[in-house]
């Protein structure tokens, strides 16, 4: 009964963020079949396995995302130090194969102690912080897209039984998926006024915008198959 219920907060969850401006330019996949998601091989019985390694590739690019644009924002407004440690924690996550509640929750509060606001933007001023404000831009628009599809695999993970195989790993893994189910809504309405802060930053100073290679460039970091997505990355 309980794993039904997440099942049916996740499918309202993902239809939420599916009406986005961001996830509707990167075409969001819809959930039934799970056959749209990267990472899935076209769904039609991928199974628990494929269903994990989806989620793991979307998760650490979601991840991994957030806190980089977070490090770039704090390098533009000339805190070194809370730049550095953000840094070593997007680095840590890109390493990971398979990412871990504990990496997880390290990042998710790496970024929630770091909030974007218009007062910092407006110091900006140099060209240097300006590109970096750009650079940031873009790696917030990958993490709209890579929220929605870690939850979309997420919940076709959780659609899934696990194998033989799947047995000994299946209970991190599960618990990473609700992790996601649970904290990747809020984050994603974060970047969503993070991303307007930004653009709104970009727009008032003349600072050009990334272009959609460039933002590709940076989804295939810790998504090879970046390209899968469309045209918008």
């Amino acid at each position: 009964m309980r794993k039904s219920a997440t099942l049916i907060a996740a499918l309202a969850t993902v239809t939420l963020i599916g009406l986005s401006p961001a996830s509707a330019q990167f075409g969001l996949p819809n959930i039934p079949g799970a056959g749209a998601i990267p990472g899935l091989g076209g769904g039609g019985g991928s199974g628990f396995s494929a269903a994990a390694a989806s989620l793991a590739t979307n998760l650490k690019t979601a991840l991994y995302n957030q806190v980089m644009a977070i490090a770039l924002i704090q390098e533009a407004q000339g805190d070194k130090v809370k730049a550095g440690r953000l840094r070593a924690t997007a680095a840590a996550m890109q390493a990971m194969k398979q990412p871990s509640k504990d990496q997880m929750e390290k990042s998710l509060k790496a970024v929630e102690e770091n909030p974007v606001n218009r007062e910092g933007l407006a110091k900006v001023k140099d060209a240097e912080g300006q590109k970096k404000i750009s650079q940031a831009s873009a790696h917030m628009s990958v993490v709209l897209v890579y929220d929605g599809l870690a939850i979309a695999s997420a919940t076709a993970m959780l659609a899934q039984k696990p194998g033989p195989s799947d047995i000994a790993n299946a209970p991190a893994i599960l618990e990473t998926a609700q992790l996601a189910l649970t904290s990747l809504p809020t984050q994603t309405a974060n970047f969503q006024k993070y991303n307007e802060m930004t653009e709104a930053y970009m727009k008032e100073n003349n600072v050009a915008k990334p272009t959609a290679a460039e933002k590709q460039a940076i989804a295939k970091k810790t998504d090879p198959a970046a390209k899968a997505i469309g045209a918008g990355l």
